[in-house]
């Protein structure tokens, strides 16, 4: 981008248009939970004479709510999670729920509590030499082929093969 030069009435207006647009992209394109940069942002379009054209909160949950959500899913990785149980612990619908995960998470319940069961069976393959059938339960998989499937799918390995590879098989033998 060129500095301006140019300070004409006209010239200034178009750059208060072209400022004008890029703070109100920016505020569309952060996540809900950044709360106090999207006031700033917003804070900043009205001082060049914009104004947002939607509400800063469109939905999701709240930022204590997302961080009870986590906790909630965290601790219940290794058993079965269900839209209906979440929902009943924030309160709302099933439905009201999905919606309002799939906003604040940018993903779906399903594909996010997969990401963390791979995530997890990640570390306890890489910090153990358990077997991968005891890996896949203690994250709350059916039993050894669902993890190698999905473990697959996610990383480019099965996780026998990713173990060997990140040279991670002898750990818990030599310590």
């Amino acid at each position: 981008m060129q500095p301006a030069t140019d300070f004409t009435p006209s010239a200034s207006a178009g750059r208060t248009r072209v400022l004008t647009g890029l703070l109100t992209e920016a505020l569309d394109e952060l996540s809900l939970d950044q709360t106090a940069t999207r006031t700033k942002i917003a804070t900043a379009l009205q001082m060049v004479g914009g104004a947002p054209e939607r509400a800063l909160h469109t939905g999701g949950f709240a930022p204590w709510q997302i961080k009870r959500l986590e906790a909630h899913i965290e601790g219940g990785l290794e058993g079965q999670l269900r839209v209906e149980e979440l929902a009943g612990v924030m309160r709302v619908s099933r439905s009201h729920f999905s919606r309002a995960f799939k906003k604040a998470f940018d993903q779906p319940f399903s594909r996010y509590v997969m990401v963390l069961r791979l995530e997890r069976a990640r570390g306890m393959l890489a910090g153990t030499d358990r077997p991968i059938s005891e890996i896949a339960l203690a994250c709350g998989l059916a039993d050894q082929s669902h993890l190698t499937r999905l473990f697959h799918r996610q990383y480019g390995a099965p996780p026998n093969a990713w173990r060997r590879a990140h040279g991670c098989s002898k750990l818990a033998r030599t310590a």
